[in-house]
C-alpha cells in the first residue's frame, strides 16, 4: 500500500513538474483560422513532439534555451523557432503560411476527391482520438454525430435512417465490405479493421454518396491514409484486453514511407474485471496487423498499397427463436488496396485494386456454417481541369464479388435443436458489377459550385439495367456559413445473409439540404432530408421490408469555453415506414428523438476527460407473435403456431460513458495513460430481437452492453 501511494506522489510530482516546464500556444493560419493536427517538436527531441487539438491548441515541454522549435503542417510552409524567443509564462501564437504548390504537392492534392466538398463532415486522426467514444476506432467516432442512426452499437455506419447494407466505407478509393470485426464482442476494444494511425482525413456523406465509387444508396464513409509523415514514431500500448504497437518510419523524404501496426487482443483480464456485464461472451482472442507502404516513384508518379491480416476466434452464448446454446466463431481475414497516381500535363490517372479473402466457421446448435468470400475490385479514373474552375472526374469500375458456401442448416428453422433434421447448403454465388461514371464540378464564383454525376451499368449475368445521377449545389452566402442542397437516384446491390444467400438490387431517391457555421469556437449543423428506398430487403426469414420512406431533421450546436472547455447537443428527428406487403408499419428508426449531448475538457498539459450521452426511443419491429406450440418428435424441437405480423416497439435507450486520458512527456518519451466506462448507469438497453423459451410459453430480453470498464497505456518514443 505505501509503495503505491509513493508511485502516485511521484507521478503527481512529474506531472506538475512537466506543467511548470510546458510552453503552451496556439497553431493559426493567416486567416486566424487554427491548424488542427499541426505537428511541434525540440530538435533536440524529435520524436518526443505534440500536436495540436481541435482548437490548434499545444503544450510541449520545454528543454533549454539553446534549443529550437519546428511547427510543420501539410500544405504550409514549416516554421523554425528559437527556444529562447518562446514566451515560458504565456501562450504562444504561430501563424503558418500556405505553402507554394510543387508538382509533387499537386500530385498529392489531385488525389483529393472531386466531390469533398459536397461532404458534411471530415475528421482527422486527432478528431478520432479525441472523441469521447470513439474507443480510437475511426467508424465508431462516427456515432455521436446527428447524421448517425446506428440503434445495435456496432460501428456499422448507419447513416440518417439507412441501414448498414445500403451504406458504403471506401478505403483509399475501393470499398470494404462488412469492415467490422469481432461484432459479437459486446463492444469491447477496437470494432472497424481501420487504423487511426495511418488515417489522414475521413470524409462523411451522410445522405446523397458521391458517384465517383457507386455500389451505395445509403450514405458513404470515405477514408483517406497518411500521404506524407514529417518525423519517425513508434508506438507500443497495451490495456486490459490488448496489446499492440506501430511504427511509421521515412524511407527517403517525407512522401517514401512505410506504417505497420500489429495487435492483440485477448478477453482473460477484460472477462474478469467485467464478468457481469459480459454475460454472453465466454472468450475471445484476435489477432491483426497491417501494413502501409507510400512510395514516391518521382515527382508524377505515386504508388501505395495497404495490407491487412487478421484471424480471431470467439466462443459465447447465442439465441435464436426459442434456441439458446452455445456459440462458436473461427475467421480469417486478408485484404489488399493498391493505388497507382500518375500526374501529366493532360490530367490525372489513378489506377486502384482491391483483393478481399474472407473466412468464416461459425457453429451454433444445428447449424454448421462455413463460408470463404473473395472478391476484386478494378477502377481506372481520370481527372482535369477542362474549363476554368471546371473540373470533370470521369472513370470505370468493375467489382467481383464470390461467396463459396458449405453450411448445414435445419430444415425446419425452428428446429436447431442438436438431433434436428438439417439439410446441406452448398453452392457458389457471385456478383459482377461495371459501371462506367462521370462527375463534373464547376466553381461558379467563391460564394457558389456545382456538381452534377451519373453512373450507368453494364449488364453482366442476366442484371437489371439501371442508371444512377445526382445533382449537388453548395452556396456560401457569407464568411462560416454554408449550405449543400443535394439531389439524386442511387443503385447497390446487398451482401448475401445467412437465410437470404443471393445478391439484390436496391434502389433510392433522395433529396438533402444541409447547413453549416463555423467561427472560432462555435459551431453549428442542421439538415432536413427525404429518402424513399427500394428493393426486397428481408429481415431474416420473416418478411421482406419492400419500400421505406423516411424524413428527417437533425441539428448541432458546439460551443468551446475557456479554451479547453467543449459542450455540444445534437437531436434528430426521424420519421419513418415500411411496406411489407402492401401494409405499412413504423420503421426500427422512426425516432421523435435521438439525444447526443456531450462535455470535454481537454487541457494538454493536466488532463482529458469527456462525458457523452446517447438516449432515444425504442426501436420498432415486426415480428409474428406465437400463440402456442406442439411438440413435434420428427423435428425433435416445439412447433410454434403464429398470428398476425405486428408492430413492436422495445424499450427506451438510454446510455451514458466516460473517458478520461492523461499525457505526459519524459524528454523523448511520451505517455498517455487512458480510462473508459462505457454505460455508468449500468443501465438494462433491450436488442430488438424477441427470445422465447423453448416450449413458446414466454418470452425474454437481452440487452445490450452493461457497465463495463477499459484502460490502457500508450508509450511513444
Amino acid at each position: 500500500m505505501r509503495k503505491n501511494i509513493l508511485l502516485i506522489i511521484f507521478m503527481l510530482a512529474i506531472s506538475i513538474m512537466a506543467k511548470a516546464q510546458d510552453i503552451t500556444g496556439i497553431i493559426i493560419d493567416t486567416e486566424n483560422g487554427p491548424i488542427i493536427g499541426a505537428n511541434i517538436f525540440f530538435a533536440s527531441h524529435p520524436n518526443g513532439g505534440a500536436i495540436s487539438d481541435m482548437n490548434g491548441r499545444f503544450s510541449i515541454s520545454f528543454t533549454h534555451s539553446t534549443d529550437t522549435l519546428t511547427v510543420s503542417f501539410i500544405g504550409y510552409e514549416s516554421k523554425i523557432i528559437s527556444a529562447s524567443k518562446l514566451k515560458q509564462d504565456a501562450e504562444n501564437t504561430i501563424v503558418l503560411k500556405i505553402e507554394a504548390l510543387s508538382i509533387s504537392e499537386i500530385v498529392v492534392l489531385g488525389a483529393t476527391p472531386v466531390s469533398e466538398q459536397f461532404s458534411t463532415a471530415q475528421l482527422s486522426s486527432l478528431d478520432i482520438y479525441m472523441n469521447p467514444i470513439s474507443q480510437a476506432d475511426p467508424l465508431k467516432a462516427i456515432i455521436n454525430m446527428p447524421a448517425s442512426t446506428n440503434s445495435d452499437e456496432s460501428a456499422n455506419p448507419s447513416l440518417r435512417g439507412s441501414s448498414s447494407d445500403r451504406s458504403r466505407v471506401i478505403y483509399n478509393g475501393v470499398p470494404i465490405y462488412r469492415p467490422v470485426r469481432a461484432s459479437s464482442l459486446n463492444n469491447v476494444g477496437f470494432f472497424s479493421i481501420f487504423n487511426p494511425e495511418m488515417i489522414d482525413i475521413q470524409t462523411v456523406y451522410p445522405s446523397n454518396p458521391p458517384l465517383t465509387t457507386g455500389n451505395a444508396s445509403g450514405g458513404m464513409v470515405d477514408i483517406n491514409t497518411i500521404r506524407k509523415i514529417d518525423i519517425n514514431k513508434y508506438q507500443v500500448s497495451s490495456g486490459i484486453g490488448n496489446v499492440g504497437f506501430s511504427v511509421s518510419q521515412k524511407l527517403k523524404g517525407k512522401s517514401t514511407f512505410v506504417q505497420a501496426y500489429a495487435n492483440w487482443q485477448n478477453s482473460i483480464l477484460l472477462k474478469m474485471i467485467n464478468d457481469k456485464s459480459l454475460p454472453d461472451m465466454k472468450s475471445y482472442d484476435t489477432k491483426d496487423a497491417g501494413v502501409n507502404i507510400r512510395l514516391k516513384l518521382n515527382d508524377k508518379i505515386y504508388f501505395n498499397s495497404f495490407n491487412y491480416f487478421m484471424s480471431e476466434s470467439y466462443k459465447g452464448v447465442s439465441s435464436m427463436q426459442a434456441y439458446q446454446g452455445d456459440l462458436g466463431s473461427d475467421g480469417m481475414r486478408y485484404f489488399s488496396v493498391n493505388n497507382l497516381s500518375f500526374f501529366s500535363k493532360v490530367g490525372l490517372f489513378t489506377f486502384n485494386y482491391g483483393y478481399n479473402y474472407e473466412k468464416k466457421d461459425v457453429l451454433l446448435g444445428n447449424n454448421k456454417m462455413h463460408s470463404n468470400d473473395y472478391s476484386h475490385y478494378v477502377s481506372a479514373n481520370y481527372k482535369k481541369e477542362i474549363a476554368k474552375k471546371i473540373t470533370l472526374q470521369t472513370g470505370v469500375t468493375f467489382d467481383n464479388q464470390n461467396t463459396d458456401v458449405n453450411n448445414t442448416i435445419p430444415i425446419y428453422y425452428y428446429a436447431m435443436n442438436e438431433g434436428s433434421p438439417t439439410f446441406l447448403q452448398d453452392t457458389i454465388i457471385s456478383n459482377m458489377i461495371l459501371e462506367p461514371y462521370v462527375y463534373l464540378n464547376w466553381d461558379i464564383s467563391k460564394k457558389l459550385s456545382m456538381s452534377i454525376g451519373a453512373r450507368i451499368n453494364i449488364p453482366l449475368k442476366d442484371q437489371k439495367q439501371y442508371q444512377s445521377i445526382q445533382y449537388s449545389i453548395r452556396y456560401n452566402p457569407a464568411n462560416n456559413h454554408s449550405l449543400i442542397l443535394s439531389t439524386g437516384q442511387y443503385h447497390n446491390y446487398t451482401q448475401p445473409g445467412y437465410y437470404n444467400l443471393m445478391y439484390r438490387l436496391l434502389s433510392s431517391k433522395q433529396v438533402s439540404l444541409d447547413y453549416s457555421y463555423q467561427k472560432n469556437k462555435t459551431k453549428i449543423q442542421s439538415a432536413l432530408y427525404f429518402k424513399q428506398e427500394s428493393g426486397e430487403q428481408p429481415v431474416d426469414f420473416y418478411y421482406a421490408i419492400n419500400k421505406t420512406q423516411t424524413l428527417g431533421f437533425e441539428f448541432l450546436v458546439s460551443q468551446t469555453f475557456w479554451k479547453y472547455l467543449t459542450i455540444s447537443l445534437s437531436n434528430s428527428v426521424i420519421k419513418q415506414e415500411v411496406d411489407v406487403d402492401g401494409v405499412k408499419y413504423k420503421g426500427s428508426h422512426n425516432f421523435l428523438y435521438f439525444l447526443k449531448p456531450s462535455i470535454a475538457y481537454t487541457a494538454p498539459q493536466i488532463f482529458s476527460i469527456g462525458i457523452s450521452y446517447i438516449g432515444r426511443p425504442g426501436s420498432y419491429i415486426l415480428d409474428y407473435p406465437v400463440y402456442s406450440s406442439t411438440w413435434n418428435p420428427k423435428t425433435n424441437a416445439y412447433e410454434p403456431t403464429y398470428g398476425s405480423l405486428e408492430e413492436i416497439q422495445r424499450g427506451a435507450y438510454d446510455r451514458l460513458d466516460l473517458s478520461m486520458s492523461k499525457h505526459m512527456i519524459f524528454r523523448k518519451l511520451a505517455l498517455t495513460i487512458y480510462l473508459s466506462i462505457n454505460n455508468i448507469l449500468n443501465t438494462k438497453n433491450e436488442t430488438n430481437g424477441i427470445y422465447y423459451n423453448t416450449n413458446y410459453s414466454g418470452t425474454y430480453n437481452k440487452y445490450h452492453t452493461l457497465r463495463t470498464f477499459y484502460a490502457g497505456l500508450v508509450f511513444s518514443f
